[in-house]
This record gives structure tokens, sequence and C-alpha cells, in this order.
């Protein structure tokens, strides 16, 4: 089918919807006081979702566009310590954006997974506390934005919305395909947004009132046009950066809707989703969730949203709907940043905190980080004190309006040592000597010339298992491996001055008499450039103890775990190898086995292409995989040779094109070389900002993204082919998809064309 064939049919359709959708609306249940509560954003802050998550006791699950809130990740760290199963599922395609937190929750011990990619972008944001109650909302959580961006959340514990919210997180945390279940009140993407959404708004017989970010969806954009023609009163809330929706902005007002729109990137943004319908009559339904008014979000994202008819959250979002369309709302917060400063311990020192509130309140300012004896006026935002302890300090300033609102900003401040002549003396202990197994204990005298001085202790090079006391100058514990340690301990008072000690501490095995046995694992032979693996087995004569391994002689390119005995890696250098594997248990006692390790030369490499259908030129898509209508012989879009071509977007919507084809990459070859020749023809006018997309990628087989070879853009159109090239030899000995997926965002058309790819390995 070509592209233009499918332009018409995705005409056809957008123009074929009826009144009949009514029926596809989630019918409202009867619920119990309290069943909803309303968060607004930024005004109400977001400590009730802190809280939230704080109340587990035992689950948590999270499904996340975008995380960027330490307070969050710690919470959940915290959460996960105290017992509570805590599992997060982050869109992959924002790996590096959510890097930070998805390092951050593994370290603690949290459940984390990458998304499918069986969805364009999961763009859900969802938490789910005790498997009871369920946080829907349509903002990320993402610090940066908290004191600017429009967002709303509802907390839900109506059971058949949150049994069906945990069904479908098990299934895309196993990445297993679901059908999601809308419970008493949920709408899905991919599956059922657009027709709920859109049955929504046909319903609405009084009043409609919009509030969106994104705002390019033609069947539903059709459908509020098509209110305001029979006679509904049509609002719409709009992100409007750029000027992208004036084309649906000028069909809303040509048929008698108001619109209001925003467009500033750095200050209020409107990121809510929300829709009221015929708002202060018995039939008033309110949708918020994640979904934007987008082909893509509606139709190719995991997205989540829920329509209501709670009194409480209805009139909470057309309130802050009027304030927001009229340009009344709260207002926003933003604090001077003082950039860095400077100051001595025992030199008094003030800053001056300077911010600007649009919302009318009063400002009260609170500070973290500032240095030992400096605080922060809560009503003047004044920084004063006397510093006492040097160090570079990260300091963190609030100020919040008293109707809600809030800005804040981070700056260093570094405060000197000041040692006013001071001098502090450490006594020598002179050398030392423990037993392994035994307890030690070393007390550290230090004099100060000064009076009231009060010393704080640190220590370096300290036996394993022993540490000091930073108030008293104890070094206190058990040692836990022989040898001998050159001690550093050093003193210093609350001006900066210091003084330090060394000396040596021997720490003798204490064997017990334990004997410590390796089972030999008999000669082992590998090839160059196949993972090899082989588990050391050891035992102890004595009980309790914990054994640590290490080896000599490794094959090139393996390693041993010292906690668990495995060898493990991919040998890169052919030979025989004698390798002696050794096992120590805490007292000192060991034992070794010793053995041969052959890595032969890997097979020689056949040249080969390795793509079928290269050229497209069967007429159909295999062994490609392609979106409907990709394969195309289209006059409007020449091949770069022969007949047929891969022509992906190119339409008068949004839309995401994908054409993908498995390989497996050869291990034994010193060139891959990818190559294939692309057009790009766009109507995008902007010669700056990159609309639509077109992304290379390899993937593995699990789905999971390898690396992005190339991104293009409209902003590389030009005319006639380009071959571009690629070396993809850090995935030899791998199966490999290489996969095209171009994104159209809008209306305004960009083609991206494929023709004669090539995987020469040699």
């Amino acid at each position: 089918m070509t592209h233009e064939v499918r332009r018409r049919l995705g005409a056809l359709i957008a123009a074929g919807t009826t009144a009949a959708a009514l029926a596809l609306v989630p019918a409202t249940a009867a619920h119990a006081a309290g069943t909803y509560s309303l968060l607004v954003l930024p005004d109400q802050g977001e400590t009730q979702i802190y809280n939230f998550v704080n109340t587990a006791t035992s689950s948590i699950d999270m499904t996340m566009y975008e995380l960027i809130d330490t307070t969050l990740v710690n919470d959940m760290v915290a959460r996960e310590k105290a017992g509570v199963d805590v599992r997060v599922v982050l869109d992959t395609q924002h790996q590096s954006y959510d890097a930070a937190a998805y390092k951050a929750l593994v370290a603690g011990g949290v459940s984390v997974v990458w998304s499918s990619t069986a969805f364009t972008y999961t763009h859900q944001k969802t938490i789910t506390v005790d498997n009871k109650e369920s946080y829907i909302t349509t903002g990320n959580l993402d610090s940066t934005y908290y004191a600017t961006s429009r967002d709303y959340g509802v907390f839900d514990t109506d059971a058949n919305d949150v049994a069906a919210i945990v069904a479908t997180f098990n299934a895309d945390y196993a990445h297993t395909s679901i059908t999601p279940g809308d419970g008493d009140d949920l709408v899905w993407s991919p599956t059922d947004s657009q027709s709920h959404l859109l049955s929504l708004i046909e319903g609405a017989q009084h009043t409609l009132d919009v509030q969106e970010e994104e705002f390019s969806d033609t069947t539903l954009v059709n459908a509020i046009v098509a209110d305001a023609k029979r006679g509904v009163t049509v609002r719409c809330v709009l992100e409007n950066e750029s000027n992208t929706y004036a084309s649906e902005i000028s069909e809303v007002t040509a048929a008698g809707g108001k619109v209001t729109t925003y467009t500033s990137s750095t200050g209020f943004y409107i990121h809510a989703k929300d829709i009221v319908a015929d708002y202060g009559t018995s039939t008033a339904k309110v949708f918020l969730g994640s979904e934007n008014m987008s082909d893509n979000s509606l139709n190719d994202n995991r997205e989540l949203g829920l329509i209501i008819s709670d009194s409480g959250v209805l009139t909470g979002v057309e309130s802050t709907f009027n304030a927001d369309f009229s340009k009344t709302a709260s207002g926003v917060v933003s604090v001077t940043n003082p950039g860095s400063q400077t100051s001595t311990v025992g030199t008094a020192a003030n800053l001056q905190i300077s911010a600007a509130d649009t919302a009318g309140g009063t400002l009260a300012y609170s500070a973290t980080g500032l240095p030992t004896g400096l605080s922060i006026n809560a009503s003047t935002g004044l920084i004063s004190g006397t510093p006492s302890a040097a160090g570079t300090y990260s300091v963190s300033v609030t100020a919040t309006d008293s109707t809600g609102p809030t800005g804040a900003t981070s700056f260093t401040w570094t405060v000197g040592s000041s040692t006013q002549g001071n001098t502090v003396t450490v006594t020598g202990p002179g050398s030392q000597s423990s037993t392994v197994g035994t307890a030690a204990s070393l007390q550290i005298s230090a004099a100060d010339s000064a009076s009231g001085q009060t010393l704080t202790y640190s220590a370096s090079g300290l036996p394993t298992g022993l540490s000091i006391s930073s108030s008293s100058g104890l070094i206190s514990g058990t040692p836990s491996a022989a040898g001998t340690y050159s001690v550093t301990v050093t003193a210093k008072d609350t001006t900066g001055a210091s003084g330090s000690a060394s000396f040596t501490w021997t720490v003798s095995s204490a064997t017990q008499g334990n004997t410590v046995t390796v089972t030999g694992p008999g000669s082992q032979s590998s090839t160059v450039g196949t993972a090899a693996s082989l588990q050391i087995s050891a035992a102890d004569s004595a009980s309790g103890q914990t054994l640590t391994y290490s080896a000599s002689g490794l094959p090139t390119g393996l390693s041993i775990s010292s906690s668990s005995g495995l060898i493990s890696g991919t040998p890169s250098a052919a030979g025989t190898y004698s390798v002696t594997v050794t096992a120590t248990d805490t007292t000192g006692a060991s034992g070794s086995a010793s053995f041969t390790w052959t890595v032969n030369a890997a097979s020689t490499c056949t040249a080969a292409q390795l793509l079928g259908n290269p050229g497209f030129e069967t007429g159909t898509a295999a062994p490609w995989t392609a979106t409907s209508g990709v394969i195309s012989d289209h006059s409007e879009e020449p091949p770069h040779s022969g007949t047929w071509d891969a022509w992906l977007d190119g339409y008068t919507k949004a839309t995401t094109d994908t054409l993908a084809q498995t390989v497996t990459l050869p291990s034994s070859c010193s060139t891959y070389a990818l190559s294939f020749w692309l057009h790009i023809d766009t109507n995008e006018t902007t010669t700056t900002k990159a609309v639509d997309t077109l992304k290379v990628q390899l993937l593995n087989s699990s789905g999971t993204v390898l690396t992005t070879l190339a991104t293009y853009s409209n902003l590389n159109a030009a005319s006639g082919y380009t071959q571009y090239s690629f070396s993809v030899a850090s995935y030899a000995g791998q199966a490999v998809t290489l996969k095209f997926t171009g994104v159209q965002a809008g209306s305004t058309k960009t083609s991206f064309v494929i023709d004669d790819t090539a995987l020469n390995v040699s």
C-alpha cells in the first residue's frame, strides 16, 4: 500500500467517527466518599506524593516517564530497606534522562526495569501503594519543573481500578502482552484512550473545557470543533510554544470556541491533560491522565488516565481551569541564584536571598545544607551568622508563597580555615600488633594550644575491621585481614587547625587450625571471542567462615569474582594457560588448585552481505518487518536504484513508521560495515528545530536498544540521496535488529526515504 493510499484511508477513518462511540465512555460506578482525592500542581506542592509513598507497608509499584526527584528516589529506597517490595518501570527511550534515578534505585535494592519497546514511549505516570490505592497523574516526577508546571493528580482507592492497574503493571514489568482492564473509570493507551475521549467530547451537551500540552490528534480536534459548531460552549487552555498548534487553534476559534494559550518554556507551562464536560450538571464528567491529544500518545504509547464524575475532583479541576483560562492562576515564584559564596571560619558572614513572586502572597524562606553556624531568616531571606567549620557546602534555598507556589535555587558555599595560630599535637602511639579475629582497641591522645576547642578525629590506612571514633579518638574493632598497615591519625579543632601522627599496625594470621580445600576443576578449553565461565568450589573445615577467591595465570579476558569464585569473561588471546585459584577464609587459612586452560583460535570469517531484500526489490517487506505501506514504488518519492524503496512518514498527521530486520553478526570478522542511502523531504520551515526525526538503532534479542547509530531530522533535508555508513563491529557474535524509526510530530510533512541497504562483513 502506498503512502498516498494510507493517507486517504486515515482521512476516511477520521471522518467516519459517529455518536455511537458515546457508549465507550467508562460507566461511572457509585463510590463511597473519599474514593478520589485531587492534587493540583504546582499550587499544592509534592508533599502529598511523598507522604503517599511513605505510607507503604507492603508494596510500591511505579510506572514513570521521567523520574528526576532525589527526595522521592530516597524515600523509595528507604521503603525498600524497611521491607516494602518496591518495583519501578521507567521509559526505555529516556535511559540517559532517568539514568541517575535508575542507578540510585538499583543501588538501594529496588527492582527497576526499562519499559518494553512494544510501546513507542511508556508515558504513563502512576504510583500504586499496597495494592490498595493508586496515584494517577498528568505530571512527571521531575523536580526541575515542579514550581512552574500546571499538572493534576488523583488518588484513587476504587478497588476495581486499582486491581486493573496492578494487573497491567505486572505484565508491563515482565514485558508480557496484556489488554488492560478499565476497572470502573480507567482509559488506557494504546488500547482505548482515543475512543473513550472521543465519546466524552461528543457526549458534551452544554460546555466543554479542554486543557492540553499537545493538541494535534485530528480525530479529537475535529470532535471539539464539531461541539462548538453545534452550540456547545467550548474553551481551551493550550501550551502553544513556537505556535505549534496554530492551524488547530484556528479551526476551534473559527467554529466559535475560545482559546487561551501559554507559550513560555521557562515560565508557567501547561503540562496538564484534562477535559471537563458539562460542569455544573448532573451528567458532568472529568478526564485527566497522561494522554496528550496526539496520535502517538493515544495509539502507540503506554498511557493511563481516568474519567469520573466525582464532585470534588470536578470542582478542583474546573476552578483551576478557570484561573488558567483567564490567566489569574496562583502565579510563579522564582529565586535568584546568588552564585558561589566564600567565607572564613570565625568571621561573620551574610547573604541576602532575592526572589520574584507573581502569586501575590507572602514569601517564606528556608534553606538546607548551610555552613555550620549560619541560618536563614524565614521572613526576609537573609542568611547570616559566623561559620564554625571549614568545608564546601551544597546549599539549597526555597521561597514559598503563602498561596502555595514555590521556587528554589542551589549553590556552593566554601568556608576556609582560620586556625587563629592554634597548634594541635597528636601523640604517636608507636607500632601496634593484633591478631585476625581478636578484638583490638587503641586510644589516640591529642592536645590543642587553644583552650575551649573541640577536637574531631579521623584515620587513614587502618586494618580492615577497625574504625576510629570521630569524637573520642578511640580506635576499635576486630581485625579481619592479616598484613602490615601504615596508619595516620589526625585531630582537627573547630578553627581548622590540625595535627597528625603515623605508625604501623601489624595484624597476624590466626588460622585456628582451619583447612581450606579447593576442588580442582580439571583441564578447561575455550575459543577466542566466545564467552566462558567456570565455577570454582571450595570447602572450609571451620563453620561460619567467609571465603575470598583469587586467581593467577587466567587467559586474557577472564577474571574471577572474589566473593563467589565464578571465573567469567570472553577469552581474547589463543594459548595454553597455567591457572592457579586460591580461596582464603577470614582467619587467613587458604587452599589452592592448579589446572590448564587452553584457548583455541576463532574460526575464520566468510565475507558476506547479511541483509535480505536490501533494495526492497521484491516489492514486499520480508525479511524486513515494516509499518504497513512503508515499502513503496510511488513516483512522488523515487528509489535510489531499481523500482522500490522504503518511505517512512510523509503524512498530513503525526505518525510513527518503523522498518527493522534481525541478523546475526559472525564473531570472527575484521570488518562490519552497515550502509544505506537516505533521502529527506520536508515541508517544515524551521531551520533550527528538529521537529520530525529518523532514528537508526541496533537492538538486542530482548528489544533493548544497544546503540543509536544516528538521528536525522527535517534539518537534514536535501535534494537527492546521501549514503551513510557505520561500523557495527562492537556487536560481533550477537543477533541484532537493525531498526529505522521515523517520527513525524505533526501535520507538516517530512518524508524519510531509505534504499540500497547493506551490512557487509569480511
